[in-house]
């Protein structure tokens, strides 16, 4: 499990529960609920850090990308 769902607050996984069950089709698995639950969690997460400063500037990933693929 994502522990970014674990913390997440009640009020918003109830607001996200909603939004991913009006998407739900015949075909919807719980895999796809838990995976698109699990973006919106992702993504929440990293506004947070983005507004906490941690986060690279394109140049830096280009700089880092460099030292990866030596």
């Amino acid at each position: 499990m994502d522990i970014t769902l674990c913390k997440m607050n009640a009020e918003k996984l109830k607001e996200y529960l909603h939004q991913v069950a009006d998407q739900i089709k015949e075909d919807t698995s719980l895999e796809d609920v838990y995976s698109q639950l699990a973006l919106l969690a992702d993504i929440d997460a990293s506004e947070i850090e983005v507004k906490q400063g941690n986060s690279m500037t394109d140049e830096a990933v280009m700089d880092e990308s460099k030292n990866w693929l030596k």
